[in-house]
């Protein structure tokens, strides 16, 4: 199996070791970018996710899209995919507008959708969530079948 993880680039830390466990499960693992690239310089995605949370300019939208083009191609690539919906300070089951994007991709081109844990019914988009039955592994590696 060949599945992509999709989550906040705020959990850059935490996909590297689902990753690495997903691995010792015989599973191929695809993985957003966890550098990129701006002005000959590259900087960690975490460093790229803040700096643009202070201010987005053209080039940084140009990058971001960039970044998503290549995310969408491994999912295309892939069996599935694994949302990382991890806790974030006063978002818990956090996905973002990226991630919720990724799953309606993968779900359109048919692919199974894991979900790491229940998505809170708080979330603005809760309901078409739910609505295309992801399978909820409750943070258990194991279900990913």
């Amino acid at each position: 199996m060949r599945i992509t993880l999709c989550s906040s680039a705020h959990f850059a830390e935490e996909s590297q070791e689902i990753k690495k466990r997903l691995e010792q499960k015989g599973i191929e693992v695809l993985l957003y970018p966890q550098t990129v690239k701006l002005k000959k310089k590259t900087i960690p995605v975490r460093e790229f996710y803040v700096m643009r949370k202070k201010k987005l300019t053209e080039e940084l939208l140009a990058t971001k899209k960039q970044l998503m083009d290549e995310h969408i191609n491994k999912i295309r690539s892939s069996d599935a995919v694994l949302i990382l919906n991890f806790d974030k300070p006063k978002n818990p089951g956090y996905i973002g507008g990226n991630t919720f994007l990724e799953m309606g991709i993968a779900y359109s081109l048919g692919k199974k959708v894991f979900i790491w844990k229940k998505p809170p019914n708080t979330l603005p988009y809760y309901e078409e969530i739910m609505a295309i039955h992801p399978t909820i592994i409750e943070e258990n590696l194991e279900r990913i079948k």
